[in-house]
């Protein structure tokens, strides 16, 4: 279901056809907020359930380099050849100076990635990560859910629309809370059955 499609299912749910109480920027909102609610449900069941790759870039003489912004969680750095860039905890990185370099290991502080040693020239490498979906910004945005469970996020919605009101809430948050459960079900079936999305590294970082 596409947004537009949510946003129409949510105003028969709530019996608000029109926007005079609920404007579509309103419902896109609450639409939004339920749909991060599900993926954060989703994210503490199934972390590998939202990964993907995406490319780094090192800056040459400088230590740093910014996750992706969908980034939460990196698993997993690659050079040019495939060769994997061992994860190092800071705490082993030399005290003094940790030198300049090809980067052999790397450490995550905050938002960025520390390289060890410090790079001296520009290079790409292709990042693992676990990330967070992006928020359904038009009409024509799809969720990245499975398609039998779409509405969910509409009862998720409803929810928020009644918490002031109270009406038909309990009906609400019992069908929210039986497709919620049925949606991570589905999903643990599915992840169950199949080899893991994305490989892992020994060690610290997780394993194959």
């Amino acid at each position: 279901m596409t947004l537009a499609q949510l946003r129409a299912r949510l105003r028969i749910l709530i019996d608000s056809p029109h926007t005079a109480i609920w404007s579509d920027v309103n419902i896109n909102d609450m639409l939004n907020d339920a749909y991060t609610d599900v993926i954060n449900e989703i994210g503490q069941r199934y972390p590998k359930y939202y990964t993907k790759t995406g490319t780094v870039a090192t800056v040459a003489n400088n230590p740093f380099t910014a996750l992706p912004s969908d980034c939460t969680t990196l698993n997993k750095l690659v050079d040019a050849n495939g060769v994997p860039i061992v994860y190092t905890d800071s705490t082993k990185f030399a005290l003094v100076d940790v030198g300049t370099g090809t980067p052999e290991g790397f450490d995550v502080a905050g938002r960025n990635i520390w390289w060890y040693p410090t790079p001296t020239a520009v290079a790409s490498y292709t990042a693992y990560y676990h990330y967070l979906p992006a928020s359904l910004s038009s009409d024509s945005s799809v969720p990245e859910l499975p398609p039998n469970f779409h509405d969910v996020i509409c009862y998720g919605a409803a929810i928020k629309t009644r918490l002031a009101k109270e009406e038909s809430l309990r009906e609400y948050a019992e069908a929210y809370n039986s497709k919620l459960s049925m949606l991570l079900h589905q999903i643990n079936i599915a992840q169950t059955n199949s080899p893991h999305r994305v490989p892992f590294m020994t060690g610290d970082m997780g394993a194959d």
